[in-house]
């Protein structure tokens, strides 16, 4: 029997596909992205990181038990303690003054306002939509681009993260939990969040056609 996020993923297979063949992802494939695409990626990205603490942070307050909250903790104590603090490293090694590179664009605000105007009006369900199709989306491209070589480590580094096992558990658990969600819902509610996946998958391409300034 096929899983919700199965369904999911069929159902928006179009747009699955253009964010896994985006002009990003294909130039971090064949190691020719410019530097300046990515510091610029790398400042909206990082800024990024504040509004996934608060999305989290959310889903911890909305979960239904403690099982979900006490591995949605475990998810905000790395973005607190490893993610920032990476961020924070990098872009002192490049150099990168965050002001340099403004996040105001259109594809960042719509990704950064969407995101978080859900969790923030949203269910838990909902908020679990959200990271599942942003995580599953980005474990399966960086788990492709991982076996392609990048010469500026720090781009290297970045993929590596997401191709890594402790990731591709953190999505694996997003994609069961939405599965489990899905069950308790009507036909109404799961079509709702097929809708709303469609739309993360799409902010996603327009978040990384940003750091193009398209």
């Amino acid at each position: 029997m096929e899983g919700f996020s199965d369904r999911l993923l069929r159902e928006h297979h179009a747009a699955w596909e253009a964010m896994q063949q985006h002009r990003f992802v294909v130039d971090i494939e064949h190691d020719r992205l410019p530097e300046t695409v990515f510091n610029r990626y790398l400042v909206f990205e990082g800024n990024f990181v504040a509004t996934a603490i608060a999305i989290f942070a959310l889903a911890v307050s909305k979960a239904p038990g403690i099982r979900q909250q006490r591995w949605l903790i475990g998810v905000l104590n790395a973005l607190v303690d490893t993610q920032i603090a990476w961020f924070e490293q990098v872009l002192a090694q490049r150099a990168v003054n965050p002001a340099d590179y403004p996040d105001s664009l259109p594809g960042v605000l719509r990704f950064r306002d969407g995101m978080l105007n859900v969790a923030q009006q949203g269910s838990y369900e909902e908020i679990i939509t959200l990271m599942f199709g942003a995580e599953w989306m980005y474990y399966h491209w960086c788990l492709r681009v991982s076996a392609q070589p990048q010469q500026d480590a720090d781009v290297r580094r970045w993929v590596e993260m997401h191709a890594e096992d402790e990731f591709f558990q953190q999505a694996s658990w997003l994609k069961a939990e939405l599965d489990s969600c899905a069950q308790r819902l009507n036909e109404e509610q799961r079509q709702a969040l097929s809708v709303l996946y469609g739309k993360v998958l799409q902010w996603e391409i327009d978040f990384h056609s940003a750091a193009y300034r398209d």
